[in-house]
């Protein structure tokens, strides 16, 4: 069981570190991090097969991280630090780099919709997506939609 839930942690680790950054603040990347892999440790047991392991995955991790963030905010450790900068006021560091136009554009989006955008870019399914979110396909693929439009009207433009 340990060596099938370290290939997990392997196949999944940048889905996991993302979500985890997507989510941390003032240098909480690291306890994010490590709550979710003990969240999918406590729970791989259980892990019945019924959905794809991804999706599994990317829930698992969304709702550790959605409730370490809620547990955050109501002891109220979250502070604005003059250190943490938005990343809506970084601007990509070289034109032409693909990853650097992806991640500024993400930065810009709400965490449900950068987290949807990621699991299409993963080839996850509209139904998978749904499950990962508790929102109906039809919402997915229209969000979607509206995220590529988004994208397509600030980065490509006519």
């Amino acid at each position: 069981m340990r060596k099938q839930f370290e290939q997990m942690i392997i196949n999944n680790q940048g889905r996991i570190r993302y979500i985890a950054s997507r989510y941390s603040h003032d240098g909480e990347f690291d306890d994010i991090y490590q709550e979710i892999l003990l969240q999918l440790w406590r729970s791989f047991e259980s892990f019945s097969g019924a959905s794809k392991q991804e999706t599994w995955v990317y829930k698992v991790a969304l709702n550790t991280a959605c409730t370490s963030v809620r547990a955050a905010v109501k002891q109220k450790e979250i502070k604005q630090s003059p250190l943490h900068q938005s990343m809506q006021e970084i601007q990509p560091k070289h034109e032409n780099c693909q990853a650097d136009i992806l991640n500024h554009f993400m930065d810009g989006l709400s965490d449900i919709d950068a987290s949807l955008l990621m699991m299409y870019l993963d080839g996850l399914s509209s139904d998978d997506s749904a499950t990962v979110l508790g929102i109906s396909s039809n919402a997915v693929r229209s969000r979607i939609k509206r995220i590529k439009n988004e994208f397509e009207t600030n980065y490509i433009g006519d």
